[in-house]
């Protein structure tokens, strides 16, 4: 960062010449990085959760065939559709915070001055990544505590279900941290979350 001295006789003020130089002129090389890297994150999560959405259809469908029109209810397809429906809720967390899609306090917004929109705008997605530090790192706790136990009917281990907070989590984080980059990037009202 360069810094730069601005005012008169007996005044000295230093400003930062830009308050992200991971998108200045020549941090171009960084810029492409982190926006491949999100946009390959971003398309791998989305075909995640796009193919969880088809398999719970089909393990729930499965079930429901099995136990109406068999008259032998299955106990696996519940254990398992409760997995992937643990995975499929967090990694839809995930692409909603991806996306700037999060639940924000937009009256709050509209009310405050350009500057406070995007104190507010940096201080939610704070909010949102120091949670999800948390959640990554009590879920790496609760993953590794349980990681022996299998589930009862499917013999899965718990880990596959467990480790879905921390992976999430840093996730989430993730892209928290480039929504702060970009509200800080981004002119205007609030800087967009997006």
């Amino acid at each position: 960062m360069v810094l730069k001295e601005r005012g008169g006789v007996g005044k000295r003020t230093v400003f930062l010449s830009d308050p992200c130089p991971a998108f200045r002129g020549e941090g171009k090389k960084v810029r492409r990085m982190i926006e491949g890297i999100e946009k390959v994150l971003a398309r791998i999560v989305a075909a995640a959760v796009a193919l969880q959405g088809l398999v719970l259809t089909l393990l729930i469908g499965t079930e429901v065939f099995f136990r109406y029109v068999v008259g032998r209810a299955l106990s696996w397809p519940e254990e398992v559709a409760g997995i992937f429906f643990t995975w499929f809720t967090l990694l839809g967390v995930v692409l909603l915070t991806q996306s700037g899609e999060h639940i924000e306090f937009n009256f709050l917004a509209q009310k405050l001055s350009t500057g406070a929109s995007r104190v507010l705008s940096v201080f939610i997605q704070v909010m949102i990544g120091l949670y999800s530090l948390f959640i990554s790192l009590s879920g790496y706790t609760y993953a590794t505590m349980f990681r022996f136990e299998n589930t009862p009917a499917a013999g899965i281990s718990s880990l596959w279900l467990n480790l879905s907070l921390p992976i999430s989590g840093l996730l989430i984080f993730f892209y928290s941290q480039l929504n702060i980059l970009k509200i800080l990037k981004t002119p205007g009202k609030g800087g967009g979350s997006q």
